[in-house]
């Protein structure tokens, strides 16, 4: 029997109507499937929080791709789904980063850092990046703020590197410094990549120096303190590359500053549209310090400098950069006369009634003048995404003239039966007059071929002119009958501080040097650096190449290991050369061989805040090769033997941990340094280096009080430098008392020790911002010795004189920003 259809009807249209529901469900999803979703983001540099204009972003396993605009960000659409992206930029280690787009859009932020400081052990400086940042990537930070405060009195970057690791002075005020047993002239200093030789002021002070650098206009400061990638060359202990920023585009701003010492300040803005300017400036006085606390009335020491950058952009790809230093010392010691006696008295002489008359004179005078320059033009351009070039020249220009002239005499007149005499004069004459020039063109392309792989290349050339003038003698004449009487002897002694025929030079010569590195990324663990150098000096007609390699392990504990190995070369420099003209057999390179082996982690304590602690153990070995020996005087200054007659090697190990919590930064650094010297056919055996020093230990700590109250502390011990020794013996030949020197470097000065203590304020007035501080160095007064000078009296005797370094030193300081 059959149903009505009227029954049948609504189950059939119910079941359509799903159907089709279904399918119209299906349809959207679909389409929502289909509908592309926003990938956006920002790279960011790690190391100075810089956006990085075209980066590339590469989706994996796929075409997509796309770089970053001029601020550093891009926008990708892509469908749901997950996704691998490779971010890359040349120069950095490119990071794998994990997307799952879904439903939503995605905002990133990505930071890359250089390759360079994940291969080596860099301390940076940067002005832009956050604390926190920075301890990423490198545990010991410098910022602005940190240089100025753990400098005594005038915030100096080259004084700041003594409380590093592997870095010693024992000098709170002289921006010279040893890295791991090398000679402070081991140490390449360079400026947006131009070599700056001496940059110091106050080069007349024998335990005293500031570098000329202008730390508010820095952009990024490098310091690496052994096993330096190929493109350094041409010294064998350390690197320290300052590059210096650009002024703002947006407004203009600077600061102006007052202190015990110095007034200094520095002003930017922009030029047009696409360009900009920063110059900073600074003054000392000194002299009228000095001068009204009545410290020395008669010495007058001043310095300045000038610095700053001129950036204009040609277009989002290519700038071109003017940047330039210009500093100058002067120095007086007014001219010092006087005369004591004649004193009278009577006696009796081999037995005989006597008269005695005795008298003498003395008089000296000092002066010193001293410029540098440099003037640099880089033109930097993006090829493309994966390639950029950089084109540079520069000039730098040097000069020093120095004159000191000191005249003293004695007499002793006996008048008795027979007339005695004894006279003597010493006359020391230094008088100095130096001028270095140098111009050099150099170019680099970096190439990156891959994500994973990049090659960077580069050449240059430097022309040089050194011209010197040089007299370093001491003479002392004695004329007396008192012991072959009634015949005169007549005496003279004359030392040289160098040979008669170095004192003048007169060279010009040429540099070529070429680099090559491969820089390798195994996954996300490994970086690898291979490279090479060549480098020639028309000079020795040397030729020398440098093969080097470094390495970066990170461990799934999240423990860094670092191994580093290298040859370096260092040309001599004009007080070293054995002749002035181009020769084969002029004095060659010095080497050295770097072995590097260290292991670093960091323990985050708060990952909210970033409070961590990174703990670190390094241990290396140089062994130099061709060494040329050298002497250093009481005052500092080393003499050259002008030969390659030595070897020598520095064996080590440095240590540090940092803390870094809210309101507090700190770090204790400690090293261990053996390092040793062979003169050649001496039949001594090896001795120890001046810059042997066993343990050198550092403390900083920096606390935040609130309110704009901080302390800064910081402590310095190191257990003193070697030195050779002298004694006093009685020449019976030449009748005279003369210092003999011991052996060499056979003993050490007594241990150096300091503490600093510095209170800060920050607050607001009259809508800037200042900051105010009170300093005292040395704020236990430990007597600290630099060296020991072996001098003789008015009438020959010998006696030993202490050269002190700063007792108890306070100031005090104002910086306005506006």
């Amino acid at each position: 029997m059959n149903q009505p259809e009227g029954v049948r009807a609504p189950l059939a249209t119910t079941r359509t109507h799903a159907i089709t529901c279904l399918l119209f469900l299906g349809a959207i999803c679909s389409l929502l499937e289909a509908q592309p979703l926003t990938l956006s983001g920002a790279v960011r540099d790690g190391s100075t929080n810089e956006p990085l204009p075209l980066a590339n972003i590469f989706v994996r396993s796929t075409t997509t791709g796309t770089v970053t605009n001029d601020e550093g960000k891009f926008t990708l659409a892509l469908p749901s789904g997950d996704y691998e992206l490779l971010v890359s930029f040349i120069g950095y280690k490119t990071e794998v980063v994990h997307v799952s787009l879904r439903t939503a859009n995605i905002a990133l932020s990505i930071r890359l850092f250089p390759t360079d400081l994940l291969l080596q052990e860099v301390t940076v400086y940067s002005t832009s990046a956050t604390r926190a940042e920075l301890a990423e990537v490198s545990a010991l930070s410098l910022q602005s703020k940190r240089i100025t405060e753990i400098t005594s009195v005038i915030p100096d970057v080259l004084r700041s590197v003594h409380a590093l690791p592997g870095v010693a002075a024992d000098n709170e005020f002289s921006a010279k410094f040893n890295v791991r047993g090398g000679n402070y002239d081991e140490n390449l200093v360079l400026v947006n990549g131009a070599q700056v030789y001496e940059p110091f002021h106050i080069k007349e002070a024998p335990n005293a120096s500031i570098g000329i650098f202008h730390v508010d206009l820095m952009k990024k400061v490098d310091i690496i303190t052994g096993g330096f990638s190929a493109r350094y060359g041409d010294r064998m202990s350390s690197v320290l590359n300052i590059e210096y920023r650009e002024g703002s585009k947006e407004h203009y701003a600077g600061t102006a500053s007052i202190s015990m010492t110095d007034v200094s300040g520095f002003l930017e803005g922009p030029i047009g549209e696409e360009g900009s300017f920063i110059i900073g400036a600074r003054k000392s006085y000194l002299e009228y310090i000095m001068s009204f606390l009545d410290v020395d009335p008669r010495v007058h020491p001043s310095f300045y400098d000038v610095q700053g950058v001129v950036a204009y952009s040609l277009s989002s790809r290519n700038k071109l950069l003017f940047e330039f230093i210009h500093a100058g010392d002067h120095y007086t010691n007014d001219p010092y006369a006087e005369a004591r006696g004649p004193f009278v008295g009577s006696g009796t002489y081999k037995g005989q009634p006597a008269t005695f008359r005795e008298g003498s004179q003395e008089f000296d005078e000092d002066r010193a003048t001293y410029f540098s320059n440099l003037f640099d033009i880089q033109s930097t351009n993006f090829l493309s995404s994966t390639a950029f070039s950089k084109l540079e020249i520069s000039y730098y220009d040097q000069s020093e003239e120095e004159y000191s002239y000191n005249l003293g005499s004695y007499s002793n007149t006996i008048t008795s039966n027979q007339n005695y005499f004894y006279r003597s004069t010493s006359e020391r004459l230094r008088d100095n007059n130096l001028r270095i020039k140098t111009l050099e063109t150099s170019g680099s392309l970096d190439v990156q071929i891959t994500p994973f792989f990049e090659i960077r290349t580069g050449a240059a050339y430097q022309n040089i002119l050194y011209s010197q003038h040089l007299i370093d003698r001491r003479i002392r004449d004695i004329s007396q009958n008192m012991d072959r009487f009634p015949d005169t002897t007549n005496t003279r002694l004359i030392e040289n501080a160098i040979d008669a025929a170095n004192e003048s030079i007169e060279a010009r010569s040429f540099k070529l040097a070429a680099y090559a590195e491969n820089i390798v990324q195994l996954g996300d663990a490994i970086i690898f650096n291979a490279g090479g150098r060549l480098d020639y000096f028309g000079f020795n007609r040397d030729l020398t190449l440098s093969p080097r390699l470094s390495a970066s392990f990170k461990t799934t504990v999240g423990t860094t290991l670092r191994a580093a190995w290298g040859l370096y070369y260092q040309s001599p420099i004009y007080r070293q050369l054995a002749y002035s003209f181009a020769s084969d057999t002029n004095t060659q390179s010095q080497r050295a061989v770097h072995y590097i082996l260290g292991a670093e982690h960091t323990v985050l304590l708060n990952p909210l805040t970033n409070n961590s602690l990174t703990v670190k153990a390094e241990v290396y070995l140089k062994n130099y090769g061709n060494l040329i020996s050298s002497t250093r005087s009481s005052d500092g200054r080393i003499s050259y033997s002008r030969k390659n007659d030595a070897s020598g090697s520095v064996t080590g190990a440095d240590f540090y941990a940092v803390l870094n919590t809210q309101g507090f930064y700190g770090w204790i650094s400690y090293g261990l340094l053996f390092a040793k010297e062979d003169l050649h056919n001496d039949r001594i055996g090896s001795y120890p280096r001046y810059t042997d020093q066993r343990h050198t230990l550092s403390i900083v700590a920096d606390l935040d009080w609130g309110k704009g109250w901080s302390t800064n502390l910081r402590a310095v011990y190191g257990s003193g430098f070697a030195f050779t020794p002298y004694s006093s013996q009685y020449n019976s030949t030449k009748r005279s008392w003369e210092w003999k020197a011991g052996e060499k470097n056979s003993d050490h000065l007594p241990a150096y020790e300091r503490v600093d203590v510095r209170l800060s304020r920050e607050f607001a007035l009259w809508n800037t911002n200042v900051v105010s501080f009170v300093e005292v160095s040395n704020v236990f007064d430990f007597k600290n010795i630099q060296s020991y000078r072996y001098r003789f009296d008015r009438n020959g005797y010998p006696y030993k004189e202490e050269v002190l370094l700063w007792p108890l030193v306070p100031s005090f300081g104002m910086t306005v920003q506006f």
